[in-house]
């Protein structure tokens, strides 16, 4: 499955002296672990570091970090500290006029929010040196609405060139609310009222609440409360979110540089490669193909989310076969006559550009073009006429507001990208935007036999070891959820409250590929999990279901080839993050040279999570077919990792992050041909996945 990233989202401080334009700042002390050379975050790096954890500490309440509060009262004005001067005063003239106030409900899918979001990281981006660009997050996180200011930012860090390197806390630590349902912070905080140690390290056992799923009450529709464990993961919605972040669609040109990131074939394909996901955990779970959505008849599965904002105002629910409103209808109509417009640009093979060029759509790399349309990204070719599907959709599916006022919007989960994927509507929504690439892709011709073959190459054979996924506790830290009382002597680097709730994971499991090969040469092997099938001729309708699980380079050598690989070597997935808490321990550590700082990527939070890596499976085995591929290397346009360092960042907007040029999901993309498509250098294997409970794990092998 595609990641923003193979590597990650991890970010570095610009040094004061340097400005935006200069090289990007990096560490450039060097350590040894293990045989391997990394980066050292030095100290001018750890004091910016720090500074991120104790910006976003208890983002609700007020700023009380003394050093911090002497800047808080007004944001640097001088022109020569900023790059585009004229983008500053607009923010600071939008703000005089009136920007969403602090307490508010933020949404990024509301159209006057959007805008003002936008407007505040120009502000961000425009800081030439650290210095202003400190001071003036200071101004706002004290001045701005809590949502905004956090998406803001986040931005800022993610795309600033000059930022490479940092550190964020995991966005469900930042804004448990949006991942953990309401009573458990009703919970938190009685426990809190009747026990003044609760929370403090004096009293640990006593701090940590239990967190439940919310299957019990939020989809009560043909069995898709079952499916709560996977759709409420929080580091499932962590993926979700960071992706939407680092190409938000608001963002984008040449500045940036998304687009060298095949951004529109990316976004296309990693929602398609979700859906196949989500399809595979419901096959799991006995349940039926997605439900179709129309815009012409009610939705049949409503969605409780269960989940409250900071003020209590509860996320706005959906019931069941729900009825558009009144006027619903005008909104639909305008959206069916976009969607159509897309369509009729397929079909037709050329999109017609803002100055009335057309673009020709019957090029496979034109998926790109189809991608930005469909995203209605700032890198869209006609975004006026093609117009916001997927922002339309949303807001009508989640009944919000578009263009409401702050007093109209009240948001469902499909209008944060934290939440989406909590909602069955998403992927059925999506799994309607996708016609749109399956369409695409019909008019390409099936890939030849010279296409999927690797002259010379043939897998012979491969062995799996068993595959098992079992459910385990897992604690995060929410408490940047719970209200703080400054007044005291105690520091909130000492109030910590767990959430525990239990999580699919699976056993670390290998396979080994048995190649045979006349020739000596590079190739690249992609792997992928699907269905069961019982014939190749199934293909044609499961390929959309096959997810890709991982992608790597191989030496291959003339003759027998033993190509051994253990999920913990896996291109795509990421482990687990450590919690706000202890991760702002080991800042301060470093910080007072008590322990070094590593930029080796283990803090990174732009993949897919290692956890769900499998689906849950069932006690008797859950049959699927694991296929193997070993292509050619044909080198992207610009090689791998030239443009970036891999070693602390995953290189968003670089043009370099992937490892050939061939196209997202090969070869399950295209229509088949079965005449040549089954050659020697691909396999399928059956496989079955078990599931065990806990007690069980440590017996199965």
């Amino acid at each position: 499955m595609i990641s923003c990233s193979a590597a990650g989202w991890l970010l570095l401080v610009l040094g004061g002296s340097l400005c935006l334009c200069s090289a990007t700042y990096v560490p450039t002390s060097q350590t040894t672990v293990n045989g391997i050379s990394h980066k050292i975050a030095d100290k001018e790096f750890l004091s910016k570091q720090k500074f991120f954890f104790e910006i976003l500490r208890h983002l609700h309440q007020p700023l009380t970090t003394e050093e911090y509060l002497p800047f808080a009262k007004e944001w640097i004005q001088k022109q020569s500290k900023y790059l585009n001067y004229t983008e500053v005063t607009e923010f600071q003239r939008a703000f005089e006029h009136g920007f969403l106030a602090k307490g508010a409900i933020f949404t990024i899918y509301n159209y006057w929010y959007a805008k003002q979001t936008l407007l505040l990281y120009r502000f961000f981006e425009n800081a030439l040196d650290w210095d202003t660009y400190y001071k003036n997050v200071i101004w706002a996180r004290q001045h701005t609405n809590e949502g905004m200011f956090l998406c803001a930012l986040t931005l800022s860090v993610l795309h600033r060139p000059d930022l490479q390197g940092i550190v964020l806390p995991a966005i469900y630590e930042v804004m448990p609310h949006y991942f953990f349902e309401a009573d458990l912070f009703q919970d938190a905080s009685n426990r809190r009222a009747m026990d003044r140690e609760y929370g403090f390290y004096a009293n640990p056992k006593y701090n940590v609440a239990r967190s439940n799923y919310s299957s019990a009450f939020s989809t009560r529709f043909y069995g898709e409360g079952t499916l709560s464990y996977f759709t409420e993961d929080v580091g499932l919605n962590a993926y979700y979110y960071y992706f939407m972040m680092d190409y938000a669609p608001f963002l984008g040109g040449d500045k940036l540089g998304l687009n060298k990131d095949r951004r529109g074939e990316l976004y296309l394909f990693m929602h398609q490669q979700l859906l196949a996901r989500y399809y595979l955990e419901r096959n799991s779970n006995g349940l039926g193909p997605i439900q179709e959505l129309t815009w012409e008849s009610p939705i049949a599965t409503g969605y409780y989310p269960m989940l409250s904002y900071w003020n209590g105002i509860p996320f706005r629910a959906r019931e069941n076969n729900f009825l558009w409103r009144p006027y619903d209808p005008v909104k639909l109509g305008g959206m069916k006559a976009h969607e159509e417009r897309i369509r009729q640009a397929i079909d037709r093979g050329y999109v017609e550009s803002r100055d009335g060029q057309r673009i020709d759509l019957r090029r496979p790399e034109a998926i790109d073009i189809v991608g930005n349309l469909v995203s209605s990204s700032v890198d869209s070719a006609n975004a006026d006429y093609y117009k916001m599907i997927e922002t339309t959709a949303r807001m009508v599916l989640a009944q919000g507001d578009y263009y409401g006022s702050v007093g109209e919007v009240w948001p469902g989960p499909l209008m944060h990208y934290e939440t989406s994927m909590r909602d069955p509507a998403f992927y059925q929504f999506y799994q309607r935007l996708l016609s749109f690439y399956w369409d695409f892709k019909s008019y390409l011709p099936p890939y030849t036999t010279a296409q999927l073959t690797y002259e010379g190459v043939e897998i012979r054979s491969v062995t799996v070891d068993r595959l098992v996924t079992f459910f385990e506790p897992y604690d995060a830290d929410i408490s940047n959820g719970l209200a703080f009382d400054y007044g005291s002597e105690r520091s909130s680097w000492n109030f910590t409250v767990m959430a525990r709730k239990d999580r699919l994971n699976h056993k670390p499991f290998s396979y080994v590929l048995n190649v045979n090969s006349q020739i000596s040469g590079k190739g690249i092997v992609r792997m992928y999990m699907g269905p069961r099938m019982y014939g190749l001729g199934q293909l044609q309708y499961m390929k959309k279901f096959f997810v890709e699980m991982d992608q790597y380079a191989v030496e291959l050598v003339a003759g027998e080839n033993q190509i051994k690989r253990n999920t913990r070597d896996f291109f795509y997935d990421i482990r687990d993050r450590t919690t706000y808490s202890e991760l702002y321990r080991r800042i301060l550590k470093a910080y007072r040279g008590e322990e070094q700082f590593v930029l080796d990527m283990s803090e990174v939070h732009c993949g897919w999570p290692d956890r769900l890596l499998l689906p849950k499976g069932q006690p008797n085995g859950y049959p699927m077919s694991f296929f193997f591929i070993i292509t050619p290397f044909s080198p992207p346009k610009v090689s791998q990792f030239s443009t970036f360092d891999a070693t602390y960042t995953c290189g968003t907007g670089s043009g370099s992050k992937y490892i050939d040029d061939l196209p997202f999901g090969f070869p399950f993309d295209r229509e088949i041909d079965f005449s040549n498509f089954a050659t020697k250098n691909m396999i399928f294997t059956d496989v079955s996945v078990y599931h065990v409970n806990g007690n069980q794990q440590n017996e199965s092998h």
